[in-house]
């Protein structure tokens, strides 16, 4: 006899079983952009480059290695006497500014990879936003383009029932017959759309995206940054600073090549007969006696650091002249979204029901009723082209934003 608990076991299997599995979930921009940010090859290159300038850190106030010299008198090793040795080693001594000066530039390295990644970062998220943007558009402009073909079968049933009942005309129906045609025709260009979208995003996320249940809304108005900020603290910026302190650096370093160069040494040498003389500690000196090596070093360290200069000033008038673009179209977004949800689609909604109305009453004319279906859902797709330009304009502004919080990869 099977138990009663065994019977709600084998009850509870077979609903699930017999149950329809659940809608897959709709793709979010969040999770496009965490799949991007974790395959992005750029992003992997760029992190590869801050653990080599990490590296180059450790060893760049670091003592030249000691040369260990050793020789052997070969005619001593047969002869009656004992067998001549010598052996020396010598050390450079760097001079502690040019140390220090090799270090800086080091870490500034470090600096501006991290600040780099931290722009790629930025930049790839942006594109990433306008690409699902584009992808949510091109779905909705099929959407809308099935209402448009709702509205149209509409006027085709009031045309039926006109031509039942012997008000209506037999060329009214065939012109909507003929209208449902040209849409159809259409949807199979949106579909091709559709498709070399979803192709161009392959590199993007390394699949093809999902189109289900997408959904988009516009962003919210949020104060924008001036436009007269004396310093900005973006990674564009703050890339271009680091590497002007690096060459700065380099110059540093560049100037002290110019100085006398010392070397200390000691050593052993047996070949002399008086042992006192064996043990032996000298002290050279390298001196630039033209120093046209020396000065061609600082004045290619000086242009580069004039070079690193000019490319700050640049990049920050670069970054002033583009957040002042993507604030204009995130304002204009905004007004032309206002204008479109409170006057716009609300008169043309009225202007569709007049026609409709106006059509089944035979008061009206069937191509004011086409015209006005199309327009309908003509301005709800420029309302979905609105969204979409002013969610990328935002996401742009957020990239080139110095408000955004600039935590450094490590």
């Amino acid at each position: 006899m099977i138990r009663h608990t065994g019977v709600q076991t084998v009850l509870a299997v077979f609903i699930t079983l017999s149950a329809p599995a659940a809608a897959k979930p709709p793709e979010t921009v969040e999770q496009w952009v965490e799949e991007a940010l974790a395959n992005n090859a750029t992003l992997g290159a760029l992190q590869s480059a801050i653990e080599a300038a990490e590296a180059g850190v450790d060893g760049s106030d670091t003592w030249a290695d000691p040369v260990v010299k050793y020789g052997l008198a070969p005619e001593t090793l047969e002869g009656p006497n004992m067998v001549g040795h010598r052996f020396e080693v010598s050390q450079r001594l760097p001079w502690p500014d040019q140390l220090s000066a090799s270090r800086e530039a080091s870490e500034a390295g470090v600096v501006a990879a991290r600040h780099d990644s931290l722009w790629q970062t930025r930049k790839l998220t942006a594109s990433v936003k306008e690409a699902y943007a584009r992808w949510w558009y091109s779905n909705r402009a099929i959407e809308l383009h099935h209402e448009t073909r709702a509205l149209v079968e509409q006027l085709a049933e009031i045309a039926r029932q006109r031509l039942n009942y012997g008000e209506g005309s037999q060329s009214d129906l065939l012109r909507i017959e003929t209208e449902l045609d040209t849409l159809d025709i259409q949807l199979v260009g949106l579909r091709a759309e559709q498709a070399r979208i979803a192709a161009s995003l392959i590199p993007l996320l390394g699949r093809r995206p999902g189109s289900s249940g997408l959904t988009l809304t516009a962003p919210p108005r949020t104060p924008m940054a001036t436009e007269s900020l004396a310093e900005i603290d973006h990674p564009l910026v703050k890339a271009a600073e680091a590497r002007t302190a690096e060459a700065h650096a380099r110059l540093d370093a560049a100037e002290v090549s110019r100085r006398p160069v010392f070397t200390a040494s000691a050593g052993y040498n047996s070949l002399w007969a008086d042992e006192s003389k064996h043990w032996v500690v000298s002290i050279g000196v390298q001196l630039p006696l033209s120093g046209q090596l020396q000065k061609s070093a600082v004045r290619k360290a000086a242009a580069e650091v004039s070079q690193h200069q000019w490319q700050t000033t640049q990049a920050h008038r670069d970054l002033l002249d583009l957040l002042g673009d993507m604030t204009a179209a995130v304002q204009a977004g905004h007004g032309r979204l206002e204008i479109l949800d409170e006057r716009h689609i609300p008169n043309q909604r009225a202007h569709w029901e007049a026609s409709l109305n106006e059509l089944a009453s035979g008061a009206g004319r069937l191509e004011n009723a086409i015209d006005s279906a199309r327009q309908l859902t003509g301005v709800k797709l420029t309302r979905a082209a609105v969204i979409r330009d002013l969610f990328s304009a935002r996401a742009r502004y957020d990239a080139l934003s110095p408000t955004q919080t600039n935590a450094l990869p490590h």
